[in-house]
């Protein structure tokens, strides 16, 4: 009551303010089971000093599960995002009074902002969201200059804990000469104006400071977000109940060197400058929004644990006397881990050789499901397989019938090296196509259930980069299809296709700012990227500026994969047949194969000589129309 009688006459302190936007937020942002949760979860473990309950950077480490460190075989670069983690935090805490009381010491008002703001629930509370939430993070993040709290190894005194609770100037950042000449001065403190704006507070605020300008003009250092990073890869298919364990108990030295290998490449897009120590605000604020869209989603359902309490599973009703066991819950210590999370990909008729647990991490930080709003990893969808040149061969024969028989959406992704190259980099390419393929007799690709997302062309490594698909009607041309395959000119992807000509072969051509065109033999393949070009299937990628140079690389390809996009495949099923999609399409597969053995039957006629019949079957086995049956079934697991 004090501190909103003293708001009401204008004199509330920042301290102040800021309980109050926590009560404010704990109402409007989490349901009474949710709040009562957090309460026994955080207060079952706060420590306390001074008549202060707080947390330290180990009490948030083991409660969330992240590992102390786990070393690359170079020993260079640990899996050691605790610290990582709790600097983000102890700043997020101090919302929206940063410059003023950030490191904040993580009292129970703090930890509800930051489960707030982490968790995507500020849109309950603030009048902006996204945007500003990018501005938080990079604040959290940039250390270039900053002074290490004492708080951060836990060793806080009382009056250091009296300090920050009451009046934390003693304990804020100390900041660099601004160096970032790129800030835009548009970028104001509308999220934090419009937080306090409901509690009469904006001319206390402004008073007090703007929001601390000179944090987005300062770096996020390159070793920082490589670990963060890293841990993101990790632990990208999370669940809010999911153990952490599920996803760091089996790291070994070979998955962290793969994990580090893609850490690396995503920071690439972000076009780090060494030199001037790190990752910059527009860079940052560009990429992510427009690059990888979901890269913070982990820590979604990371700090949603402490929304869930092993002390109040109500579900047991042990108060209600309805339970049947009268055990005592098993400690986290004690549970066993499951062997492995689950599988993005379905079992078929190949594994890849391209996609693993990273890689797939890597590609839920961009990739969507069935909706814009949730990434690949968290919609329910699976990766059935479809095709392979490691499982069927460099047939176009075989890639017409497995692919052009798919009835949705699919992702193609190959992997090669340079041509003429003595480098032996690999590179990884992609593109996530919505539509059902485009032949050479065909006049358009249908639409499938996920047409109403965008298609994207990609490249994984040695540098991310995403060319989104063109929303403009004005690039949906019959002559420029998302994807298009021909026998004689090969696979083409956001190319122009050429009138057929009478005298002479056509091929497609590169067109506006992607494109990616495999040879009729699947051996090379050439992806083209422009800066500039808004008249074609895909647009410029955000990490380029129209003063750099078009990129053209072509590759010896190794290894070409599709796989098909299906959407919750345990859960869609068609109300005529009650068959979800994988069985629909694997029994529209089978009846090719049937059919493709009736036609065997009508040209191997009995009373054939055998070298006629083996000379036919060998040519029908070629063309893929007779053969393995399962390599017209998919698999079936």
């Amino acid at each position: 009551m004090g501190a909103a009688q003293s708001n009401e006459h204008g004199a509330s302190s920042p301290e102040e303010l800021s309980y109050m936007l926590a009560e404010r937020f704990a109402t409007k942002c989490f349901t009474p089971l949710e709040l009562t949760h957090f309460k026994d979860n955080f207060f079952s473990r706060a420590l306390e000093q001074g008549g202060l309950r707080h947390w330290n950077e180990k009490v948030l480490s083991d409660f969330l599960g992240i590992p102390d460190g786990i070393f690359t075989s170079s020993q260079e670069q640990p899996l050691d995002a605790g610290p990582v983690i709790f600097r983000m935090v102890s700043y997020l805490g101090a919302f929206p009074f940063q410059n003023t009381l950030a490191p904040s010491v993580l009292t129970f008002e703090a930890m509800v902002k930051v489960v707030v703001l982490l968790t995507d629930r500020y849109g309950k509370a603030l009048k902006r969201g996204h945007k500003d939430r990018i501005k938080l993070l990079f604040g959290s993040l940039a250390d270039v200059g900053r002074k290490t709290p004492a708080e951060a190894n836990g060793e806080c005194t009382t009056e250091d804990s009296e300090a920050s609770a009451g009046n934390s100037h003693a304990l804020g950042f100390s900041i660099d000469k601004p160096a970032n000449d790129d800030y835009d001065e548009d970028e104001d403190d509308d999220l934090a104006l419009a937080a306090l704006d409901s509690l009469d507070a904006i001319e206390v605020f402004k008073h007090d400071h703007r929001v601390d300008k000179t944090v987005y003009e300062t770096r996020i250092s390159i070793d920082t977000f490589r670990r963060l990073v890293m841990l993101l890869l990790v632990i990208a298919p999370l669940k809010p109940l999911d153990s952490l364990k599920i996803y760091t108990s089996g790291l070994d030295v070979r998955r962290m060197e793969s994990v580090k290998n893609e850490a690396d490449s995503i920071i690439a897009a972000f076009s780090p400058e060494e030199s001037d120590g790190g990752i910059s605000y527009k860079s940052f604020a560009r990429t992510i929004s427009l690059s990888l869209p979901y890269l913070f989603d982990p820590l979604t359902a990371l700090f949603e644990h402490l929304l869930f309490s092993k002390n109040l599973n109500l579900s047991q009703r042990r108060h209600k006397g309805l339970a049947t066991e009268t055990e005592p819950e098993e400690s986290e210590e004690n549970e066993e881990p499951p062997l492995q999370p689950a599988a993005l990909t379905l079992p078929g008729s190949f594994e890849s050789a391209i996609l693993n647990p990273t890689v797939n991490s890597h590609l839920s930080f961009f990739l969507p499901s069935i909706s814009p709003d949730i990434n690949i990893l968290r919609g329910g969808v699976k990766l059935h397989p479809v095709f392979s040149t490691n499982a069927h061969g460099s047939s176009l024969t075989y890639f017409s019938h497995h692919v052009l028989t798919w009835q949705s959406a699919t992702l193609l992704i190959l992997q090669g090296a340079l041509v003429d190259s003595s480098s032996e980099e690999l590179i990884t390419l992609g593109a996530y196509i919505p539509q059902t393929w485009k032949t050479a007799s065909s006049t358009s690709g249908s639409s499938s259930k996920t047409s109403d997302i965008l298609p994207c062309l990609f490249q994984l490594s040695p540098k991310h980069l995403l060319l989104p698909g063109n929303p403009s009607p004005s690039a949906k041309k019959p002559n420029t299809p998302i994807a298009y395959f021909s026998p004689n000119t090969g696979i083409a992807i956001g190319c122009q296709i050429p009138a057929p000509s009478r005298t002479h072969q056509t091929y497609p051509t590169p067109h506006g700012a992607g494109s990616l065109i495999i040879d009729a033999n699947i051996e090379t393949a050439e992806f083209h990227a422009a800066p500039i070009g808004h008249d074609g299937a895909f647009l410029p990628a955000s990490n380029t500026s129209p003063e750099d140079p078009p990129t053209k690389i072509k590759l010896d390809l190794y290894t070409l994969e599709i796989w098909g996009i299906v959407p919750d495949p345990e859960a869609s099923s068609s109300a005529e047949t009650n068959l979800g999609p994988v069985e629909i399409q694997r029994a529209k597969w089978e009846f090719e194969a049937r059919e493709a053995e009736r036609r065997r039957n009508i040209n191997i006629k009995a009373g054939a000589g055998d070298s006629a019949a083996e000379s036919a079957r060998w040519l029908l086995e070629a063309a893929g129309i007779i053969g393995d049956e399962s390599r017209y079934s998919g698999g079936r697991g």
